[in-house]
């Protein structure tokens, strides 16, 4: 029974002397390797979560600074600096365009307190920024067909309405109905209030054309001047007539004409009679 116990215990020892050995040689053959491609997949994990934050972290920042910025340079430099950020670039195009038109369209500057002097818009700033707002849109255009995410048709509609009403602002009537109609192509069946805005702006594009004319106000005619001693209208002066008389009063020496004579004056009533003095006792 010992014998037996003994022989199992020396077996024993034996495999697990074996199977040591095994693990110690497959750790100085195979173990290098696997412990490396451990190490490279612990990096990359590591690796994108680090860029994944950081890709969150400029995100971020991107739309802070977007938020921040108030005036077109401003949005312009937001665009040039997050390009690949969301829809971001072309966002702050779009709204540098709107802040160029909607300053024209009201007369004030943005870059200047109401108060100011020179803070009216003039002539030759009104034709400057509204070059400059035309441009920003055809640049929101080009990006938004560059971009086929299902929001970029958004952009490209808004810019196509701000270029109608730039040409609206110009005058140019065939210019705003080119835009307006894309707008109805571009929005099609997906966006039909888009579609109906387009189309009532474009019946009343006649009104840039020709501009309805302010009729001139009626003159009343004045009444004929009536003779007092007949009650009929007086006869055509003739041609011979002395005007100089006609102001003296003197039109029956060179003229058959009516005259028209003033009313008579009407007397003044009497003045009442004393009261008669009373009796004395």
């Amino acid at each position: 029974m010992d014998r037996k116990r003994l022989g199992n215990v020396q077996q024993s020892d034996l495999t697990e002397g074996r199977i040591n050995d095994d693990f110690l040689f497959w750790l100085k053959t195979s173990g290098p390797n696997w412990l490396l491609a451990v190490l490279v997949v612990a990096c990359v994990v590591m690796g994108w979560n680090w860029w994944k934050g950081r890709a969150a972290q400029a995100r971020d920042i991107a739309w802070a600074e977007l938020e921040a910025a108030d005036i077109p340079s401003a949005l312009k430099d937001v665009a040039a600096k997050h390009p690949d950020v969301d829809s971001i670039a072309t966002y702050a195009l779009l709204n540098a365009g709107d802040r160029y038109l909607q300053s024209v369209l009201s007369g004030q500057r943005f870059d200047r307190e109401a108060t100011a002097t020179d803070a009216s818009m003039t002539p030759e700033l009104k034709t400057e920024w509204l070059t400059e707002a035309d441009a920003l849109y055809v640049d929101v255009i080009t990006a938004a067909k560059d971009d086929k995410s299902n929001g970029s048709r958004g952009f490209e509609i808004g810019a196509l309405f701000g270029r109608a009403a730039v040409a609206e602002s110009r005058g140019d009537v065939a210019a705003a109905k080119t835009n307006l109609e894309a707008v109805q192509a571009v929005a099609g069946n997906d966006y039909p209030w888009l579609v109906k805005n387009a189309t009532a702006r474009l019946e009343t594009l006649g009104v840039i054309a020709s501009p309805y004319p302010i009729p001139a106000a009626p003159v009343a005619a004045l009444p004929p001047m009536i003779d007092p001693a007949t009650g009929l209208a007086p006869t055509a002066l003739p041609p011979d007539t002395d005007a100089l008389k006609l102001l003296l009063g003197d039109l029956s020496k060179t003229s058959t004409a009516p005259m028209i004579q003033p009313p008579a004056p009407v007397p003044a009533p009497a003045p009442d009679a004393a009261p008669a003095p009373a009796p004395t006792p």
